[in-house]
């Protein structure tokens, strides 16, 4: 059963799933989901199963469906192009960047120019390893892109 804009507002933070097939190139609008509401005992019964990368509704809406889908397939982002990021998170993402791009770095400079201390970037991990105090090794999560 697909929802009107008013239940999708009020369900943005959930999973969301289309309710029927859906074309290729349709921009997807409340009318194209399913009520998360069902979700638990469709996924109880096996009907359903949400991958981890499922996005959100708050994030499908207004974004274009590159493949023809069939009913009750949850939204991922390989399948489709324009996908909303919430500003919540462009927020926590900006703060991070400028947290670890101002105040961290001098002090991460710091301790490699005392030659106790090496830090890498690999694969989108952060590497800190300080060989002074045991071999504390940190490894952190590291976006540098937008």
């Amino acid at each position: 059963m697909s929802m009107s804009a008013e239940h999708a507002e009020q369900v943005k933070d959930e999973v969301a799933v289309v309710c029927c097939r859906t074309e290729e190139g349709t921009i997807i609008a409340a009318e194209n989901l399913e009520d998360p509401d069902i979700f638990p005992d469709m996924v109880d019964s096996g009907l359903l199963t949400i991958p981890d990368n499922c996005l959100k509704v708050k994030e499908v809406i207004g974004a274009k469906l590159t493949k023809t889908i069939d009913s009750l397939t949850p939204l991922t982002p390989d399948i489709l192009e324009g996908i909303k990021i919430a500003e919540d998170e462009k927020e926590v993402k900006e703060e991070t960047k400028e947290d670890l791009t101002e105040a961290k770095t001098s002090q991460i400079e710091d301790m490699v120019n005392e030659g106790k201390t090496s830090v890498s970037v690999v694969g989108g991990i952060l590497k800190i390893q300080i060989e002074e105090g045991k071999g504390i090794d940190i490894e952190l999560p590291f976006y540098a892109g937008q």
